[in-house]
């Protein structure tokens, strides 16, 4: 039989796929912020803070990168799990389909 729902299968696989790089790419970015916080907050300064505040808003954007990142890449990965599961639910619901029409069909009397 022809299988069906193969986009939703894909999209489902690119949801996840897009969950993980989003994870990956928030602990980076974190990271990257959380360096330049403790580089004195220099690049801070061009954001209009002085040098002891620069290193306490960096401190709170790289957790809030790596938080907020963490909850969209959880949120993305749950979707594509979501899909995969009413395809399950759907490919179950077939099969179940064709064994009671199967067993309906050897119970009836000819």
């Amino acid at each position: 039989m022809k299988r069906q729902f193969g986009v939703i299968k894909i999209l489902a696989i690119v949801l996840k796929a897009l969950g993980i790089i989003t994870a990956a790419a928030a602990i980076i970015g974190g990271l990257v912020t959380l360096v330049m916080s403790f580089a004195g907050g220099d690049m801070w300064t061009a954001f209009g803070y002085d040098a002891n505040s620069g290193f306490f808003v960096g401190l709170i954007a790289a957790f809030s990168i790596i938080i907020l990142g963490a909850l969209f890449a959880v949120f993305l990965y749950a979707y594509g799990e979501i899909l995969m599961l009413m395809l399950s639910v759907e490919n179950n619901t077939f099969k179940t389909v064709q064994l009671l029409e199967e067993v309906i069909k050897d119970e009836t009397p000819e």
